[in-house]
């Protein structure tokens, strides 16, 4: 009995030094980390903001527009030569690469009619020579005489002409799918600015028919699939039945069914001469067409939606838009179709900085698309855990996922680590909704005080340094687009 007595004692004290052992190991090999983690306030939406607001055209640039439309001649950018066609982009590029360096996106659009630009020297027609001269040759050459001349045209439906379009989109896609200036291709091409319409035209073998424009449309869906696309209406080439975004160029004067509720909205339409047909053709377009498809009040969710002022908005009485019944019109049309942005034309585009009207016009500016904010940070010194919570209070999502990245820096500012969390989607963030993002302070950070930043990678740093950040409506901004999550301590 005592025999086993010791040796038990002997036992237990063994395994009491072994524990002992053990805890002193873990507690040499364990670190502390305390976080203390930002109380975030939010502030009025960030104007200029990436792909969101008022865009401006290239040729006359805007310091508060951050996008800018590009329209290009399809002449100018497609080259047929022998039968063969090919791509000239030493112009466009130039132009992407100045766009990107004013920090602003691209909207883009080739086009291959353009009745505006009718003269002496100018048909309105811009193909290249060689194939204007075959569709000439083949009687797919029409023309009819306008204002300020001789305008042609070409029938849409000629083969010849249809197989050069989708081969230059086949190009086109393959150059430009996925470039960080871009912020999306319109599907032009087809009518009249490349806006699929023909109401300069007089004879009906022009018009494309749906089949066609179809061809064109399954081009442009294979040939982008990075790059968000839009048409200009959904019920032509049977578009809605794809993955792309609409824009209105008419907007406002027959976007909205808002003169069926505003009857002082629907008295000043109708003191101007509306010639497109109805007061909401926009509407009835993503209505379904009068129950020829589904409507499409859904696809904002994943697909972009903007457009141009129309000049009869520029007309009296309109004026600038910015107050009484124009002003609510405007908001209506806004949230109705969750606008991303809009191109502002003649005197109810973008307010002059000095004018009266230009703190509204920032309200409406900041009114679009998404509004993306911090709604909390919170960490746990255990886990070395710092989760923050986003919201988004806009009309619209971010519609790409431009990478979340972490920033570690130390006390002299000095960079010593990034993250970047690849499970975030920032196109998923949906108005009235949240996203948490997850991030763990690093193992091997040695002793000290750090500060914790967080911001979103504009894909355009790879072309310009000049880029626009994606700013959030916070405060601890420490500079462009970075800001400020936790202070950490590493013991």
């Amino acid at each position: 009995m005592k025999n086993n007595s010791v040796q038990r004692a002997v036992r237990i004290g063994a395994s009491v030094l072994l524990i002992l052992s053990l805890l002193i190991t873990v507690s040499c090999g364990t670190r502390n980390v305390v976080i203390t983690a930002n109380q975030f306030t939010r502030t009025e939406a960030q104007i200029p903001n990436p792909m969101k607001g008022f865009a401006c055209f290239y040729e006359k640039p805007d310091q508060d527009a951050s996008m800018e439309y590009i329209g290009v001649k399809f002449s100018e950018i497609y080259t047929y030569e022998n039968g063969q066609g090919g791509l000239e982009t030493e112009d466009l590029d130039r132009k992407l690469s100045e766009v990107a360096d004013r920090g602003n996106s691209t909207i883009l659009r080739v086009y291959i009619l353009n009745p505006g630009s009718v003269s002496a020297e100018e048909t309105g027609l811009f193909l290249p020579e060689e194939l204007y001269s075959e569709l000439k040759a083949s009687g797919n050459i029409y023309s009819n005489t306008v204002a300020t001349g001789l305008l042609e045209y070409p029938d849409f439906n000629c083969e010849k002409l249809i197989s050069c379009m989708t081969e230059f989109i086949q190009l086109f896609g393959k150059k430009y799918d996925g470039h960080a200036a871009i912020a999306t291709v319109q599907m032009g091409l087809y009518g009249s600015w490349g806006e699929w319409n023909m109401s300069e035209c007089r004879n009906g073998k022009c018009l494309m028919t749906n089949d066609n424009l179809r061809k064109i449309i399954e081009a442009y869906v294979s040939a982008f699939t990075k790059t968000k696309l839009m048409a200009r209406n959904p019920s032509l080439g049977y578009a809605n039945e794809f993955p792309i975004g609409y824009h209105d160029d008419n907007f406002m004067f027959n976007t909205s069914d808002f003169h069926t509720k505003s009857p002082e909205w629907k008295a000043l339409l109708r003191k101007q001469n509306y010639t497109y047909g109805t007061l909401q053709q926009f509407y009835d377009f993503i209505n379904g067409n009068g129950g020829k498809y589904e409507p499409l009040w859904d696809i904002w969710k994943t697909q972009m939606f903007g457009g141009e002022l129309s000049m009869q908005m520029s007309m009296e009485p309109f004026g600038p838009l910015w107050s009484g019944t124009e002003r609510e019109a405007l908001a209506y049309c806004i949230n109705q179709f969750h606008m991303s942005w809009l191109m502002g034309v003649g005197t109810g585009g973008i307010p002059d900085a000095n004018s009266d009207e230009y703190q509204e016009f920032r309200k409406v500016a900041a009114s679009f698309g998404y509004d993306i904010f911090i709604d909390s940070v919170s960490g746990k010194n255990r886990t070395s855990k710092l989760t923050t919570t986003f919201s988004n209070s806009g009309i619209a999502p971010f519609y790409y996922d431009w990478a979340l990245e972490y920033r570690i820096v130390d006390n002299e500012g000095k960079l010593v680590f990034t993250y970047q969390d690849e499970q975030f989607r920032l196109s998923r963030l949906l108005p009235d909704e949240t996203a948490e993002s997850v991030f763990f302070i690093p193992e091997n950070l040695t002793a000290g005080e750090y500060t914790v930043q967080l911001r979103f990678v504009n894909p355009a740093e790879s072309i310009s340094k000049k880029n626009l950040p994606l700013r959030l409506s916070n405060d601890h901004e420490i500079r462009d687009g970075i800001y400020e999550l936790a202070k950490i301590t590493v013991e």
